[in-house]
């Protein structure tokens, strides 16, 4: 069997096919690629690969960092928001401030009533110390202290200017109000100021006491 299996083709070229009478199966060579598991009924294969716990955890921190620059960067927003307002606050006071000191100045050259000056002067503290209250506060004291407690005539001339530009304001609104409770309510108001306008206007008439 082995001779027949060799033939000779020339001198020096004797072809071997004794490989194909053995009966023996050639051997089989591994698989380039590894041999999956069969999958069960409902199973399928996925694509990707399962994310491992570090790559998560790292993404995890990356996340967490990026809320945390987002939020800082929007607190220094709000605080430049702040900072800009406040700045511009300051700026209008200032303004407001010096306009006032030159009123005061002038005023005292041109005899102005010293009651007008004092509430201008506190005007101005109370815009350059951001504080309105300091200013309420003096006005009110001053209108029902020297006003209608010693009868000093400018509070009570200037609370008699506010009180009719007041009633002026309501008559106009009671003309445009359609709905009757709210004129009602309106018409009080007029009530109201003229029976103060009344009760300025003879306090006012009344002889000034003597160092008023």
């Amino acid at each position: 069997m082995g001779a027949e299996a060799r033939v000779a083709i020339a001198e020096d070229l004797v072809l071997d096919f004794s490989g194909l009478f053995t009966g023996e199966p050639p051997e089989k060579q591994a698989p380039e690629s590894p041999v999956e598991p069969f999958l069960g009924a409902g199973e399928y294969k996925t694509l990707t690969e399962p994310q491992k716990p570090v790559d998560g955890l790292t993404e995890g921190l990356e996340g967490q960092q990026a809320k945390k620059l987002y939020l800082d960067a929007q607190r220094e927003r709000e605080d430049h928001q702040r900072s800009l307002e406040a700045y511009r606050a300051y700026q209008e006071n200032t303004k407001r401030s010096e306009q006032l000191q030159s009123e005061i100045l002038k005023g005292i050259k041109a005899g102005e009533d010293v009651y007008s000056l004092f509430l201008k002067a506190a005007k101005a503290i109370s815009l350059m110390t951001s504080n309105s209250v300091f200013y309420s506060q003096i006005e009110d004291d001053t209108r029902s202290i020297y006003g209608r407690g010693l009868n000093y005539k400018p509070p009570l001339q200037k609370e008699l200017q506010e009180a009719q530009t007041r009633l002026q304001r309501l008559t106009e609104a009671e003309k445009r109000e359609t709905e009757t409770d709210s004129r009602e309510r309106i018409k009080r108001a007029i009530e109201a100021h003229k029976r103060t306008i009344a009760e300025l206007v003879t306090m006012i008439e009344q002889p000034a006491e003597s160092g008023a």
